[in-house]
């Protein structure tokens, strides 16, 4: 069960950041989603980040299906957007993690389906709150954090890679 704590632990990661860099920087978002003629009020933005935000939170206080299964449905809808990109051609910035320059890609959806899925499973095999992890040895606890943490920093470097490789565009 700690293998598929950890991978959804490295997706509510990157959520609570991805949440956090929005709460903070609607801007690119709400443009993105202006490009794509979705709802893209600044505050409805910002609202969404803190959802994000919550969600994490709660898969690591909380544990349990329901944040498990609020994980798969944010990252669903967020990997029809970065398809919904990719179709378009647009190499502008997708605003997931706020100001970070980062175009969508099928990488990009590939992450995002990927986590939905880990979503589903975590909800359907519910993980326990982070602390109740290891219970017989709570010495695990930090490697296992290091795994996760650097795990979602791994993919986010692994996502910006991507995008940096492409050619500027010429707006």
């Amino acid at each position: 069960m700690e293998y598929l704590a950890a991978v959804y632990l490295t997706a509510a990661v990157l959520l609570g950041a991805a949440g956090a860099a929005k709460a903070v920087a609607p801007e690119p978002a709400a443009a993105a989603a202006a490009r794509l003629r979705l709802y893209h009020r600044q505050w409805a933005v910002r609202l969404l980040g803190i959802a994000e935000l919550v969600v994490a939170v709660c898969a690591f206080v909380a544990g349990g299906p329901v944040p498990a299964a609020a994980l798969a449905g944010l990252y669903a809808g967020f990997a029809a957007v970065a398809a919904a990109m990719v179709r378009s051609g647009s190499t502008a910035s997708c605003g997931c993690f706020g100001r970070v320059e980062m175009p969508a890609s099928r990488r990009h959806a590939a992450v995002n389906v990927a986590a939905a899925a880990t979503g589903l499973v975590a909800a359907a095999w519910p993980v326990e709150a982070v602390d109740k992890l290891f219970d017989g040895q709570k010495w695990l606890l930090a490697p296992f954090l290091v795994v996760v943490f650097g795990g979602a920093y791994g993919v986010f470097s692994w996502l910006r890679a991507k995008s940096e490789a492409l050619p500027a565009s010429s707006d």
